[in-house]
């Protein structure tokens, strides 16, 4: 449960590429870490979507977003089946385009040619992003910010543009609160912390804990002030 939302800063989508996700075959470890760097950097991530290596469910994707920033994740590669480049530029009405600097990042540092150099093409007038852990480089064009989805290159990409996103007048403060009592017998006590502390985002989260497999809960305070989140979160510890 949550109360009414926060002002509202910069906020962002995720959009995963790849049918090994559609398919389970790998897990997507690499949403809920950019959602929490982008928290910090004081980003409200607003929809996480997974689609398939589909030129056009890429670009439909993208262009359904109404977020800040649309993050697009993995595809990057030089096979048949990356095509997240194509799907972005379709997106933003744009043309690829050979990028000298992406094509001598590939080829000097690298050593690539041939096909391998299609990882240089990208929508007209993007911006490179370089890529401090493998081969694929990133870029950004418009409002869309691409990387690769191998979580070492993205992390280590993301860590170099991640200042870049930073807005000090929206980063919020969290705190944390365990209960040993699951979350119907706290319900009137979490109503009204919602009604008290209007300032403040209230998050209820059950969990199975122990040996015995019993509910807890886990409540999740946060706020831009931080004074607030230390009177509600005394104010619950005492009231539960």
């Amino acid at each position: 449960m949550n109360n009414r939302a926060i002002r509202k800063g910069k906020d962002a989508t995720i959009i995963n590429i790849g049918d090994e996700l559609l398919r389970g075959d790998i897990a997507d470890a690499n949403s809920s870490w950019l959602a929490k760097r982008l928290f910090t950097q004081g980003v409200a991530v607003k929809k996480i979507m997974v689609v398939g290596d589909d030129e056009g469910e890429i670009s439909e994707a993208i262009k359904s977003s109404k977020s800040d920033f649309v993050f697009v994740i993995g595809g990057l590669g030089p096979t048949h089946d990356d095509v997240t480049r194509e799907g972005v530029a379709k997106a933003v009405g744009k043309s690829l385009t050979r990028v000298e600097e992406a094509e001598r990042i590939l080829t000097d540092k690298y050593g690539l040619s041939g096909i391998l150099l299609k990882m240089a093409d990208m929508p007209t007038g993007s911006e490179v992003i370089g890529n401090p852990v493998g081969t694929a480089p990133g870029f950004k064009v418009d409002n869309v910010i691409v990387m690769p989805g191998v979580p070492e290159e993205l992390r280590g990409m993301f860590e170099g543009i991640a200042s870049s996103f930073r807005d000090d007048n929206a980063i919020m403060a969290e705190e944390w609160i365990l209960t040993d009592k699951p979350e119907h017998e706290i319900l009137d006590v979490l109503n009204e912390a919602v009604r008290t502390f209007t300032d403040v985002k209230i998050g209820s989260y059950p969990y199975l804990a122990g040996d015995e497999r019993t509910y807890k809960g886990r409540i999740k305070l946060v706020s831009r002030d931080t004074e607030a989140i230390r009177r509600a979160k005394k104010w619950l510890e005492e009231s539960l």
